[in-house]
């Protein structure tokens, strides 16, 4: 998930760019985003100070890897046997 900080400064005159300026701030180059709960304490910072970056990885499999068809190739790009497709289609028949 991304969360985007665009002031709007035509209609927002209390959260505008300088006040943003001065509470936004880079998470440390030391802060480790894999530790859940450190992370979830982290997204939870809003008003004096407002973390920015990564605040939480979770190293897993994307969908593509964890379906060995679509793996090498997303399906429109891979090529199929007509007659499979009949195959299939017959068994709901």
């Amino acid at each position: 998930m991304v969360d985007i900080f665009q002031p709007c400064v035509v209609f927002n005159k209390i959260n505008t760019y300088e006040w943003y300026r001065q509470r936004v701030y880079k998470i440390e180059p030391e802060y480790n985003p894999e530790d859940r709960i450190n992370a979830f304490n982290r997204a939870l910072e809003w008003g004096d100070r407002i973390p920015i970056g990564v605040i939480y990885r979770n190293n897993r499999p994307t969908f593509e890897e964890r379906i060995p068809v679509i793996k090498e190739n997303p399906l429109i790009r891979q090529s199929y046997n007509p007659s499979k497709i009949e195959t299939t289609l017959k068994e709901f028949y």
